[in-house]
């Protein structure tokens, strides 16, 4: 981090020390040093813990204000154009060549090219020098109370109240602020710098985000426009932001745009960004104010991303940004990577399935510490309880993707580099969903790392056929993770991390050819980062790892085949990023939970209890597949949720029963689909032999008791006693019974829900209700009451239902199969 160019050296040059979430987290006070990397390969040529050394990008606007000193002081390094780094603002933005606002189609201008200042001093783009005037004095915090009052005056927006107002020259304002209460002197904000201000003017914000056209209307129009944040919705709107009007995929049509519109409008929005459809309803011309500055689009989305790129002065390009893509493996990945990280006491951000957040802290939508926005009626709860819905709110889940995902990007993005983030891991869904692929375009990656485009959980060992679906939901799959490999392009600052074991491998590597690559493998020992050996116990996983720079030992508690390719991606990154072989190990061992993936419930017991997320069929036989040798038997509790693939139901019941001792099928989120159903989709995934030997039973025994008469009860429970294969639909009961059932050596697993806290049933109105249950939090609840059942000595625990009682239970049918 001591190497490169000296103008380059204040974006990543130093990191705030913070170790990972055990230790003490940082204070905005912490004392600053420089990373302390040693390690150095000439195996491996790029060194990207360091800022990007790329060249200055040739246009004459960035130049310009590049070279023009800003009006706010003569004092070098607070006015002058080198520390200012526009072209770090412009850079992702231009490079590519980006079309004008308005261009549809093909047309006689190419989309793809933006319209860029002539060289002439008369060029048609006017106020281009005032544009660049004011890009410096948006962002920089070095210009006049003077200057700061004339644009809040000129915006007709009252910001005196603002707590964190720019720092003026030669005033005591902004002591006084400062000794001022704040919320961002409170709790979690205090361990973290306070975000700077960012007004813009819109005609400012439209020229860094090269639409020139439109910004030199705006400065026309409304060049007194000041905006002071960019919102999608519009119940978040404070006064003064730019509202960006972006349809929902559920309800896309115009009467919520309308109401959206209205409502940011009474909120004080500034400015407006709104879809060029909503020009036909004159109803919405007649309630915006003139003052309100209006841009009207065909497409909000990408514009209000792009904007906000321009907005937070492209944040990802002030990250060292580590993106995971592929089908599976994401999260266990980046959790092993930002353990690395920390390890190095970087200040990691996380943008995954799991969390989005900064160090130990989560962030909401906005990049803001999240806070909930309502009281938590289980909080001081053990648990749930059985047979109820315990009422779900207050709990923090991550944004799920829509329209504003790029948009939400942007502000995490810059919400993690204003509190002094120096990197980010960063997840790629490879999916065909529009919002997914336009979520990455905008963000500036240093490290791809490609975890596995085969079917989940196989690698090309799973026992399992492909359906045709599958087959087609792959085939999109792989298009979507292969593209930001192919927007790696600078070999001195990227670098991508490839599994040389995955059947994609051809593909990755040509997309990632421009920039070196490290490989990882357990079957292909060409690899550089080659698994020598593994085992595994009911505990945790030990493997010998072979790399260029010698050879390592990682224990870990993540178990599996699957797990030990997260492994060695991490270790991979860890090379590329000249990460020194004992702090990969460090790091890796330091991730000891990772919220639902593999994750072990330990409270001292001699049997092991782990809740994954597996839900595929490829998923759970790679997880069940790790616990054969190593436990005594296996305990397996599983569920489907409802209103999903019926076809997935048997096939993942067929791997329960192939792999399991016992098996428990039971909930999980039935949702709008009654439960007995999902269930006996389930079921029909058991073996014909096993079903036709009760085909004489007045009731069918595979499904749960409530269902079935009282006097025929004892015959079911026989039935399921037999066979191992119980049906037990209260989710609360089954992880209970699985637990209580346990034997030394045994191993529970709780499969399907992973990190996820709430099951979803029907309302009775059409739709459906979230309750609180957390599978982590019952089988601690579990646990902690097996004190009380080892005192029933004589009670036999071994088997369900539990006691003796249908031990000396005759069964009055059973009806021998035919031969096959």
């Amino acid at each position: 981090l001591t190497e490169g160019p000296a103008s380059m050296q204040g974006l990543r040059g130093t990191v705030v020390p913070h170790n990972f979430r055990h230790r003490q987290a940082c204070t905005a006070s912490s004392v600053r040093r420089p990373l302390p990397l040693t390690c150095s390969s000439s195996n491996i040529p790029h060194r990207l813990l360091q800022p990007s050394a790329r060249p200055p990008l040739q246009c004459k606007l960035v130049a310009r204000a590049a070279k023009e000193p800003s009006p706010a002081s003569d004092e070098p390094g607070e006015g002058d154009g080198e520390d200012i780094d526009v072209e770090a603002a412009f850079h992702q933005l231009l490079e590519e060549g980006l079309g004008d606002l308005h261009d549809e189609g093909e047309g006689e201008a190419d989309q793809g090219e933006a319209e860029m200042p002539p060289d002439d001093e008369n060029s048609t783009f006017e106020g281009a020098e005032a544009i660049a005037d004011e890009l410096e004095k948006s962002r920089r915090p070095g210009y006049t109370e003077e200057q700061w009052r004339e644009g809040l005056e000129a915006s007709g927006i009252d910001r005196n109240s603002m707590t964190e107002q720019p720092e003026f020259e030669g005033e005591d304002e902004q002591e006084e602020l400062d000794a001022e209460s704040s919320p961002y002197d409170e709790g979690a904000h205090a361990k973290y710098p306070r975000p700077p201000p960012r007004p813009h003017f819109m005609h400012v914000l439209f020229g860094k985000a090269a639409y020139y056209e439109e910004a030199t209307r705006l400065q026309t129009e409304h060049e007194d426009v000041v905006v002071y944040g960019i919102q999608a919705d519009p119940t978040l709107v404070l006064e003064g932001d730019l509202f960006c009007c972006i349809p929902s995929d559920d309800c896309p049509d115009s009467e919520e745009a309308l109401q959206s519109v209205y409502d940011a409008i009474q909120s004080g929005a500034a400015a407006l960004l709104l879809p060029s459809e909503l020009q036909a309803f004159p109803d919405l011309l007649q309630i915006i104010p003139e003052e309100i500055a209006v841009v009207w689009v065909p497409a909000v989305e990408e514009v209000a991303a792009r904007l906000a790129v321009s907005f937070f002065d492209a944040p990802s390009r002030d990250l060292l940004m580590v993106a995971v893509s592929g089908t599976r493996g994401k999260s266990t990945t980046s959790w092993l990577i930002r353990g690395i990280l920390e390890e190095m006491e970087q200040v990691a951000g996380m943008m995954g399935s799991i969390e989005w957040s900064l160090a130990e802290d989560r962030l909401d939508s906005d990049g803001d510490l999240w806070e909930p926005s309502e009281e938590d009626p289980a909080k001081d709860r053990e648990c749930s309880a059985p047979f109820k819905l315990t009422p779900y709110a207050g709990k923090y889940s991550v944004p799920s993707p829509g329209p504003e995902l790029s948009l939400s990007t942007q502000k995490v993005l810059g919400g993690m580099k204003d509190r002094g983030a120096t990197c980010c891991i960063f997840e790629v869904t490879p999916s065909s969903d529009e919002h997914h692929l336009n979520q990455a375009i905008w963000v500036d990656v240093n490290v791809v790392v490609h975890t596995t485009l085969a079917p989940p959980g196989g690698m090309g060992k799973s026992s399992l056929p492909m359906t045709t679906a599958q087959k087609e939901e792959l085939e999109g799959a792989v298009e979507a993770a292969v593209a930001p490999f192919e927007r790696l392009m600078d070999p001195d600052s990227q670098a991508a991390i490839i599994n040389l074991d995955d059947p994609a491998v051809t593909l990755v590597i040509k997309a990632a050819q421009g920039v070196p690559h490290i490989t990882y493998a357990i079957e292909n020992q060409d690899a550089a980062v080659w698994a020598e050996s593994f085992k595994f116990d009911i505990w945790e996983s030990e493997i010998i790892v072979r790399t260029p720079l010698g050879r390592l030992q990682v224990i870990s508690p993540l178990l599996g085949r699957h797990n030990v390719y997260n492994i060695l991606a991490a270790v991979a990154t860890g090379l590329a990023l000249k990460v020194p072989l004992v702090s990969i190990v460090a790091g890796i061992e330091s991730v000891e939970i990772i919220p639902g993936r593999c994750e072990v419930i330990d409270e001292g017991q001699d049997f092991s209890v782990i809740v994954d997320s597996a839900d595929t069929p490829e998923a759970l036989e790679a997880m069940l597949s790790a616990l054969k040798g190593p436990a005594n038997r296996i305990i397996t509790v599983l569920g489907c949720r409802g209103e999903e693939d019926r076809s997935m139901r048997p096939r993942i019941a067929e791997v329960a029963h192939n792999y399991s001792d016992l098996l428990i099928f039971t909930n999980d989120s039935p949702c709008r689909e009654p439960p007995e159903q999902i269930i006996q989709d389930m079921v029909a995934g058991l073996p014909e032999q096993l079903i036709n030997r009760y085909s004489g039973y007045v009731y069918f025994p595979f499904q749960d008791q409530g269902h079935v008469p009282l006097w025929f009860e004892p015959y079911l429970q026989k039935a399921q006693r037999t066979t191992r294969r119980h049906v037990m639909e209260d989710r609360f009961s089954a992880i209970r019974a699985a637990i209580g059932t346990a034997q030394p050596g045994d191993v529970v697993l709780i499969a399907g829900r992973g990190h996820n806290d709430y099951m979803e049933y029907e309302d009775g109105e059409g739709g459906t209700r979230r309750g609180w249950f957390d599978d982590r939090v019952e089988a601690r609840a579990a646990l902690s009451k097996l004190a009380y059942l080892n005192q029933l000595t004589k009670l036999s625990r071994r088997e369900l239902p539990w006691g003796s009682a249908l031990s000396e239970m005759d069964t009055v049918v059973e009806v021998e199969a035919p031969p096959s």
